[in-house]
C-alpha cells in the first residue's frame, strides 16, 4: 500500500474510536513527520514517549519523575481529550503482567475520552491479550511518489555544494529513483549521495552502485542469493532476437509507458543447450533494467515439517516484493520442480505441486515492477502448465551460437582479459569451433592463456588453436539430447538468434578459408615485451620492457611504448607526500595512470639517479634539480631525476612508493 493509503486507513481508526494501534516500522522519523501531520489535519493533539525522555511535550507544572512504562499508563488519563500518544519501543514491556493489566483497564478510558494510543516501533508483538483490542498495521517503506520528493532534495543538496553538478532528463531521475526502492527513504538519500556527489556523468557504475546497496534487504534469508551486476548485455555474445526483445521490455518500465497505462513485463522462460549464456542473460537483464539481481534456489525451499516449504516460498516471494523494482532468476528451474509430472511409476510429489501452484498464482497476481527469469536445460521434467502462453511474456530458444556468435564470443573473452583481437585470426577459429558452446569457446581462451604463461611465451594464435583440439564439446558428448530437445523447440519456442536463409548463407560464406599467413621471409617476430604491448597488454609490457632492460628512464619508456598507445601530452608524474617533487612530464594522460598503477600494486619501482644519465640522451624537465628524495616539504617544484625498476630502492623505497598524476603548465 502507498503511504497516503495507509494514512488514510489510520485516520478512519482514530476517528472512529480505535483505542489501541500497533504500528510497525523501521523509518522513525518519516512516519513520526507523517503522523504529526496527521494529527494536524483531524485536529488532535499528539505527544510521544520515549523510556529515555517520557511524555513530550509535559503537561504544564507536572515535576520530573524517572520515566517508566507504568508511569506512563497513569499519565496518559491526565491529558486533555481527543489525543494522540505516540509511544516508542513499548514492545519489551508488554511482556510484564502488571503493565499488560494496567493497559486493558485503561482501554475503556482511552475509548471514553477519544484517545488512541500508537504502539510504534521496529516490533510489532500483541499479546494475545490484546489480540481483540488492537488492529495491527504494517507502515510501508515509501512509494515511487515519496522517493520523488526525496529525490529532489538530494539532487538539490548535492547541486548546491557542486556547480558541475551532472544535470539528469526525466528518464534519467526515473531510473534513479526507481533503483532504490524497497530501501528507507534515510537509506536512499544516502545511496544518492554516495552514488552522485562529484560525478558529472551518469553511467552503469551508478545504478550499480545504487543497487548494491540493497543487498542487506536479503542478506537476512537463506533462500535468495543477491548478485553484483557484473556484466551486462555486451558481454553476452550473439543472441540478437533476445536482446531486441529484452530492450523493448525496459521501456516498458519508463514514465511514458505508465502514463500510457503499458502493462509490466513478467518474464522470460530460456530454454537451451547448456554453456549457451542462459545464465549470462538473467545476469545482463537485471543491469540491463537497473534493478538489483536475486537467485532463487527452489530446493532450499523444501522444509522437513508439513507445510514448512510452502510456508518458506510464500516468505521469499513476500520479501521479493519488498525488493522490489527486482529480477528474480530461477536458475535449472527444470531440476528444482522436479518431481511435478512424478517419475513415471509414482505419482507426483504432493509437496512440490504446490510449490509450483503458490509460485504461478504469485506470478499471475503480482502487481510490483518484477521480471522472474527461469532457465533449463531440458523440457522433460518442466510442468507443463509453467509453458502455457501467458505464464512468461515469452519463451526463448537459446541454440548453439554459429559462426558469426562464435567469432564475437572469442572476441569477447580475449577483450575482457586485456587482448586485442585483431592480433588473432578469429575467423578462422571460429570456423573450426562449430558446434562448441559459448562456455566452451571460453575454456579454450583460458586454457590457451594458462598454457601459453605457463610456458613461457606470448599468446598466440597456435596456443588458441591447440586447446581447440583439445577440447571435447558437448555436441559429440550429448548429441541425441541436443536433437531432441532442438526437435521440440522448434515450433515451441522463439529462437534467440536471427534464423534465416540469408543468415545461413552469410554464415556458410564466412566459414571459407579466405585468410593468407604472410610469408615466412616477411615475418621478423617482436620482443615479447612488444608482442604484449600490440596485443593491448600495456601493463605486463611495460613491466616486461623494465624486466628486460633492468633499469629505464622514462623518456626511453615512453619512446618504447609510443606504438602502441598515446604517450605525449600535458601530464606529469610527481611524488603524493611531497607533490612538489617531479619525476617526469610531457606525458599523456594513459601513460601517466598505468605508470601509477603498476608503481602503486608494486610490480614496479621509483629509483633515484644520476643527472648525467639524462644528459647523455639530452633530455630532462626545465626545472631546479632535487639530488635525492627527502621528508622535509618542497616550497616550490624541483625535478628529481628518476628512472624505473623492478625491485625497490634500499632506502628511498616508501618515500616513492606513491606517486600521482599531475598537469602541469610546461616541461
Amino acid at each position: 500500500m502507498k503511504t497516503e493509503a495507509v494514512l488514510d486507513d489510520i485516520r478512519s481508526r482514530i476517528e472512529a474510536g480505535y483505542p489501541l494501534l500497533f504500528l510497525k516500522t523501521a523509518e522513525e522519523d518519516r512516519w513520526e513527520r507523517e503522523l504529526a501531520e496527521l494529527a494536524l489535519e483531524i485536529e488532535r493533539g499528539l505527544v510521544t514517549w520515549t523510556i529515555t525522555r517520557g511524555l513530550q511535550p509535559p503537561l504544564s507544572g507536572e515535576t520530573y519523575e524517572e520515566p517508566s512504562a507504568t508511569r506512563l499508563l497513569v499519565q496518559l488519563n491526565e491529558y486533555p481529550e481527543e489525543h494522540l500518544f505516540l509511544v516508542k519501543d513499548f514492545h519489551p514491556y508488554l511482556t510484564d503482567p502488571v503493565v499488560l493489566r494496567q493497559l486493558r483497564d485503561l482501554l475503556p478510558d482511552l475509548i471514553a475520552q477519544r484517545k488512541t494510543l500508537l504502539l510504534f516501533g521496529p516490533v510489532m508483538k500483541v499479546p494475545l491479550e490484546l489480540e481483540k483490542d488492537s488492529v495491527r498495521i504494517e507502515l510501508p517503506l515509501p512509494a515511487y511518489e515519496d522517493l520523488r520528493e526525496e529525490f529532489d532534495q538530494t539532487i538539490s543538496e548535492i547541486r548546491g555544494s557542486d556547480a558541475d553538478a551532472l544535470e539528469l532528463n526525466a528518464d534519467n531521475e526515473d531510473r534513479l529513483i526507481k533503483a532504490v526502492m524497497g530501501l528507507t527513504a534515510q537509506e536512499a538519500r544516502k545511496a544518492w549521495m554516495r552514488a552522485l556527489r562529484g560525478r558529472n556523468e551518469l553511467n552503469d557504475d551508478v545504478f550499480t552502485t545504487l543497487i548494491s546497496e540493497k543487498r542487506t534487504l536479503a542478506s537476512g534469508s537463506d533462500l535468495l542469493e543477491f548478485y553484483d551486476l557484473d556484466e551486462n548485455v555486451n558481454d553476452i555474445g550473439g543472441l540478437d532476437q533476445l536482446k531486441d526483445w529484452m530492450s523493448k521490455r525496459a521501456e516498458a518500465y519508463s514514465p511514458r509507458a505508465r502514463e500510457q497505462g503499458i502493462p509490466l513485463p513478467k518474464g522470460m522462460l530460456l530454454l537451451g543447450v547448456q554453456g549457451c549464456g542462459k545464465s549470462l542473460t538473467a545476469r545482463a537483464t537485471a543491469r540491463l533494467l537497473s534493478f538489483p539481481l536475486m537467485r532463487l534456489d527452489i530446493a532450499a525451499l523444501l522444509g522437513a515439517q508439513r507445510g514448512e516449504s510452502e510456508k518458506n516460498m510464500r516468505s521469499v516471494l513476500s520479501l521479493v516484493e519488498s525488493i522490489a523494482p527486482a529480477v528474480l532468476w530461477l536458475d535449472e528451474i527444470e531440476k528444482g520442480f522436479a518431481g511435478v509430472e512424478g517419475d513415471g511409476a509414482g505419482a507426483a510429489d504432493a509437496t512440490m505441486l504446490r510449490l509450483v501452484g503458490t509460485f504461478l498464482t504469485w506470478m499471475a497476481e503480482i502487481q510490483k515492477p518484477i521480471f522472474v527469469v527461469a532457465t533449463a536445460n531440458s523440457v522433460e521434467n518442466l510442468p507443463p502448465e509453467m509453458l502455457r502462453r501467458g505464464r512468461f511474456d515469452e519463451l526463448f530458444f537459446v541454440d548453439l551460437p554459429n559462426f558469426e556468435e562464435r567469432k564475437h564470443i572469442l572476441g569477447i573473452h580475449l577483450k575482457k582479459r586485456g587482448w586485442k583481437t585483431d592480433q588473432f585470426n578469429l575467423d578462422d577459429l571460429a570456423r573450426r569451433a562449430d558446434g562448441f558452446s559459448g562456455a566452451e569457446l571460453e575454456q579454450i581462451v583460458v586454457t590457451a592463456l594458462i598454457d601459453a604463461f605457463g610456458n613461457g611465451r606470448v599468446l598466440s594464435q597456435e596456443e588458441l588453436e591447440r586447446a581447440w583440439r583439445t577440447t571435447v564439446p558437448l555436441s559429440v558428448t550429448m548429441e541425441d539430447k541436443i536433437f531432441a530437445l532442438r526437435n521440440w523447440a522448434q515450433d515451441r519456442c522463439r529462437r534467440a538468434t536471427s534464423d534465416s536463409r540469408v543468415t545461413a548463407m552469410l554464415e556458410a560464406e564466412q566459414r571459407i578459408d579466405t585468410t593468407r599467413l604472410p610469408d615466412d621471409d616477411e615475418f621478423v617476430p617482436l620482443p615479447p615485451w612488444a608482442q604484449l604491448a600490440a596485443a593491448g597488454q600495456l601493463k605486463a609490457g611495460i613491466v616486461e620492457f623494465i624486466r628486460k632492460d633492468g633499469d629505464v628512464l622514462f623518456p626511453k619508456l615512453v619512446e618504447a611504448m609510443q606504438p602502441y598507445m598515446e604517450v605525449t601530452g600535458d601530464q606529469g608524474l610527481a611524488v603524493r607526500t611531497n607533490p612538489n617533487t617531479v619525476l617526469w612530464a610531457g606525458m599523456s594522460q594513459p601513460l601517466c595512470e598505468l605508470i601509477c598503477e603498476l608503481v602503486s600494486s608494486k610490480r614496479i619501482y621509483v629509483h633515484p639517479t644520476e643527472l648525467d644519465r639524462y644528459k647523455e640522451i639530452q633530455k630532462g624537465v626545465r626545472l631546479p634539480i632535487l639530488k635525492e628524495p627527502t621528508d622535509e616539504k618542497v616550497p616550490r617544484a624541483v625535478w628529481l631525476p628518476s628512472s624505473l625498476r623492478t625491485a625497490p630502492h634500499q632506502v628511498h623505497s616508501a618515500r616513492l612508493s606513491r606517486i600521482g598524476r599531475m598537469k602541469l603548465g610546461g616541461s
